[in-house]
């Protein structure tokens, strides 16, 4: 994936931060193009890095990456809430945490909810960004020559495929 696990390559901590790098330069991309007037404006960029389908994406592709890195759950936990916090200082585990939580919870919802079609579409999104990130990961693993661009894609076209 873009050379960071490649043989030889012993700095775990190098390996974390480029996992960071890369999420975050698709972000960079994604923003610069909104306020040059790209496709969307700065406020739907917002709206859209701020959304469930973000933070699904970030969650799978970091678990995916660190995966490679290692086996021990604490050892991915500390590593997940690095990138988080190099991506986004002081907010980027709070921002994760929320959405996985509100995730999880969903299912315990009762179905007489009348908020339960909203819910509903927000799992979704939520379970869509997890799964492009971990396709993307794959392929990436597997074409060397990959370069993973489903977050900034989303960030631009909000198109969850």
């Amino acid at each position: 994936m873009f050379g960071v696990f490649k043989p030889g390559k012993k700095n775990t901590d190098d390996q974390i931060d480029a996992i960071a790098k890369e999420l975050f330069a698709q972000i960079e991309q994604a923003r610069d193009e909104a306020k040059s007037g790209g496709i969307v404006d700065e406020k739907v960029f917002n709206d859209r890095l701020n959304s469930m389908f973000v933070a699904g994406y970030l969650i799978s592709y970091v678990d995916e990456c660190l995966a490679d890195i290692s086996s021990d759950n604490a050892v991915k936990k500390r590593a997940a809430e690095h990138v988080f916090e190099t991506m986004f200082p002081g907010s980027g585990i709070d921002f994760v945490k929320t959405r996985l939580i509100a995730r999880q919870k969903a299912p315990a919802i009762s179905k007489e909810d009348p908020n339960l079609g909203a819910i509903a579409e927000q799992c979704r999104v939520f379970d869509a960004g997890m799964l492009f990130a971990q396709e993307e990961v794959e392929k990436s693993d597997k074409d060397k020559g990959f370069h993973p661009s489903g977050l900034k894609q989303y960030l631009l076209l909000g198109e969850t495929l």
